[in-house]
């Protein structure tokens, strides 16, 4: 089971490193002068060349592509200070004097939050409603369900989003409090001081979890139904098993391995696909940052934030596949 482990985090490295270096040579590549961005309207050689030294834009690419892999690499292959560090993305070309790490590091909190509520809620009720469905194959409430989730994974985000704010938060907004737009903390005018507003995850929350919320169920009431045919349930069965523990015993755990791929993808998927619903619910998270930097072409930011969810995703499917071989005695025994 180690080896199998090390097999798979050593490709989640060259992954990475795949990852890291095509946005490194997409963004790089980008037509026009990072210095220029970052100086404006001024045209003032002097500036432009003394910009371009201190963020290494006059050194040659392939020197820029070294010092890139060796900042945003959590090891310290210099041998100065401590073997480990903390991914460096550089600074803000609009946001002087700001670090991308620290930017990413105040709004990536919000959005995992946001859509770990979503993912989670999808799950409890795709996959409650999946197992209930799975035992009444063919009933009214089945097909009913069934046509629910096409639909919900039909709706994509933004337009949900729309619809949510304008149901919920405009038309019934007096009754249900809700807020059109508002992010997880609001800032006193007259105070300054901040204080927890958590109704406001409620929409874009519940906006993320429609989608997967279809596929749970879908997914939950098929790999039911698949792994209830299985010779080894008919024997739990014929032993006198009551129907609870066969289902949590037996067919929740081998039914669960798609279940599991399902959520690992979708979560990363709405870490990166919360980008449309925290613009329209206002929520300040990383695809808000995102995407007020790829208008103002802030070039590290958005590196920085593509490299986050990358990694988010890379770690989360490596996690899966060992999940996999420790859930399933059926890929242990092929692995061993």
């Amino acid at each position: 089971m180690i080896r199998f482990a090390l097999q798979k985090i050593a490709l989640a490295v060259l992954t990475l490193w795949g990852v890291a270096t095509l946005v490194f040579l997409l963004f790089t590549l980008v037509p026009g002068d990072p210095a220029q961005m970052m100086l404006g309207k001024r045209d003032d050689p002097e500036a432009l060349a003394a910009v371009r030294a201190k963020y290494g834009l006059d050194q040659p690419l392939s020197v820029q592509y070294v010092q890139y892999l060796g900042r945003i690499s959590p090891v310290n292959f210099t041998g100065e200070g401590p073997l480990f560090k903390a991914p460096d993305f550089g600074e803000s070309f609009q946001r002087q004097g700001q670090k991308v790490s620290a930017l990413i590091g105040q709004t990536f909190p919000n959005t995992a939050l946001l859509a770990l509520v979503a993912i989670g809620f999808a799950v409890v009720v795709g996959g409650v409603l999946g197992a209930v469905v799975a035992y009444r194959e063919g009933s009214i409430l089945d097909q009913f369900l069934t046509a629910f989730s096409a639909l919900g994974m039909s709706l994509p985000s933004f337009f949900t989003a729309v619809l949510f704010a304008w149901i919920f938060a405009y038309l019934l907004g007096p009754w249900t409090g809700l807020n059109l737009t508002g992010s997880l903390y609001a800032v006193d005018d007259y105070t300054g001081e901040r204080y927890l507003q958590l109704k406001n995850l409620i929409l874009p929350a519940l906006t993320l979890g429609i989608r997967p919320i279809g596929v749970v169920l879908q997914l939950t009431r098929n790999s039911v139904l698949q792994v209830a045919q299985k010779d080894f349930v008919r024997t739990a069965r014929a032993k006198g098993l009551k129907e609870g523990r066969v289902f949590f015993r037996h067919i929740l755990p081998v039914a669960s391995n798609p279940i599991i791929t399902t959520i690992s993808g979708w979560f990363a998927s709405l870490l990166a696909g919360a980008v449309f619903v925290e613009i329209i619910f206002g929520w300040n998270g990383m695809g808000k940052l995102l995407v007020e930097a790829l208008n103002t072409r802030d070039l590290p930011i958005t590196m920085g934030c593509v490299m986050v969810i990358a990694a988010i995703f890379v770690f989360l499917t490596t996690l899966v596949d060992v999940l996999y071989a420790v859930l399933d005695p059926r890929i242990r025994a092929e692995l061993f």
